[in-house]
């Protein structure tokens, strides 16, 4: 499994505050849901160091649930999984528990979790939408950023989602590429790599916050 080592990305890891009070999210599993949870207004990614790209899907989570009275929460993995079906070792620039924290100092209170594994790599991207994002977060708006991918073999994109949100009468955002004044698009794997060369002041811009000593 993918492993952070300490010394290099734990910077990154520890919540410095971006905005909001950052009083503690509430970190559920799809089993520990709560039977009448929902209806929500649901934003999907890996969210792995909740860097300013991450934040601009929180903030179109936020803005949705709001307008459509809607309970806003966040759905995510433990490790990319990206990583996980490669087999590659990506460091991680938080843990799950960090993941909430640095959401919830961004005003999203609900992260709901899963471990990725084979059972979730081999749902479809219409049992992944209907099964999971429908029936079990109740979602009725929906949030990812424009290269988000989902179901087997990434076999979802942006436009399968607009499909699949059309035909079940789903409210959906696709936020564009968020990026540096040189255009460059932010990413967690050019945080990595900041980081990993020792370059702190690339890495807190990118990140959109102060790293921690």
């Amino acid at each position: 499994m993918p492993t952070c080592p300490e010394n290099t990305l734990a910077a990154a890891r520890r919540p410095a505050e971006p905005h909001g009070r950052g009083d503690g999210a509430c970190l559920l599993t799809l089993n520990s849901l709560p039977a009448d949870f929902g209806p929500s207004a649901v934003c999907l990614g890996t969210f792995d160091g909740v860097h300013r790209g991450h934040r601009a899907l929180i903030s179109a989570c936020l803005e949705a649930a709001g307008e459509k009275s809607l309970i806003p929460c966040a759905y995510t993995f433990d490790f990319p999984p990206a990583a996980v079906l490669s087999g590659r070792k990506v460091p991680l620039l938080s843990s799950i528990e960090e993941k909430a924290q640095l959401m919830a100092l961004c005003g999203m209170n609900t992260v709901v979790w899963s471990h990725f594994d084979e059972s979730i790599s081999a749902r479809s991207a219409e049992d992944f939408f209907t099964g999971l994002l429908l029936e079990k977060l109740h979602a009725r708006h929906i949030v990812i950023g424009f290269h988000y991918h989902f179901g087997r073999k990434a076999e979802g994109n942006a436009d399968r989602m607009r499909e699949l949100c059309a035909l079940h009468g789903i409210g959906l955002t696709v936020v564009p590429p968020v990026t540096l004044p040189s255009g460059e698009v932010i990413s967690s794997t050019a945080v990595r790599a900041a980081l990993l060369e020792g370059n702190r002041a690339r890495a807190a811009e990118l990140l959109g916050r102060p790293l921690t000593e």
